[in-house]
């Protein structure tokens, strides 16, 4: 037992003296919520089209959504097509609704169904909608660096919290050493199964700001299906009208 200590001790010696040399500057946490900050901003609205492929169809999706980070609410509408359009879903604080028009009825969703499937694609309702916080919800441990897609990436390790109501027993974060933006993000679940990752590409100014436009979540084992979420246009850090963060704009005709 006290020759695997030593062993343990001397790695985590000899990783923090390489990456004193590589220049690290930032700490795990301070890379992951510059991140955050880049790609959500304080507040955020947007517009993505999601395209789901499985093995038999197709089809593509058109949201917006409203985002206020700061007040951990946010609220999504599918615009088109016609046979998807008015579903609505808005979360605030750690409660989350889904107004489906077909049904002319309210859902509440549990935390039990966030990691559920959002519309038959590999996001679940907790990606949509982000009820947990990969800064606040977990540790963060930087755990080396990595070439990923062609960027140097610094490596870290998510871990929930032991009172965070989270859905992954852990998350691997690559972020690009040079803006810490991210790249690819690994989901294992609590026996650290690797069950999906997605990856985060065609970087381009959007607003005021260089972030990834396109985001690939794949599921594991399903190599031919897979989902595309595309940022069509967003605008950040603006002023977004209380009411749209309301069971009433959720339900409203």
């Amino acid at each position: 037992m006290k020759t695997r200590t030593v062993i343990i001790a001397l790695v985590t010696l000899v990783f923090a003296l390489t990456c004193g040399k590589k220049g690290y500057s930032l700490t795990a946490l301070e890379i992951i919520e510059k991140s955050e900050k880049a790609v959500r901003g304080d507040s955020q609205t947007g517009t993505f089209d999601i395209t789901v492929k499985t093995r038999r169809w197709t089809r593509t999706m058109r949201l917006r959504s409203w985002e206020s980070r700061i007040q951990k609410k946010s609220f999504a509408e599918i615009v088109s097509p016609a046979k998807d359009a008015g579903n609505r879903f808005l979360l605030i604080g750690s409660n989350m609704w889904q107004y489906v028009p077909k049904l002319q009825q309210t859902i509440k969703i549990s935390p039990s169904m966030m990691l559920q499937s959002w519309m038959g694609s590999d996001f679940t309702n907790d990606d949509i909608v982000k009820e947990s916080s990969i800064v606040v919800d977990y540790t963060h441990t930087l755990i080396g660096s990595e070439t990923v897609d062609g960027y140097a990436c610094y490596k870290i390790q998510l871990d929930p919290k032991p009172e965070a109501a989270v859905v992954w027993g852990k998350i691997i974060y690559y972020a690009r050493e040079g803006d810490c933006l991210p790249v690819r993000e690994e989901f294992y679940n609590e026996h650290g199964v690797l069950k999906k990752y997605m990856a985060c590409g065609a970087f381009k100014t959007m607003h005021d700001r260089v972030i990834p436009t396109v985001y690939k979540m794949q599921t594991t084992g399903k190599e031919d299906q897979y989902t595309i979420m595309e940022l069509k246009e967003t605008r950040f850090n603006t002023q977004i009208p209380g009411q749209v963060f309301t069971l009433q704009n959720l339900t409203r005709k």
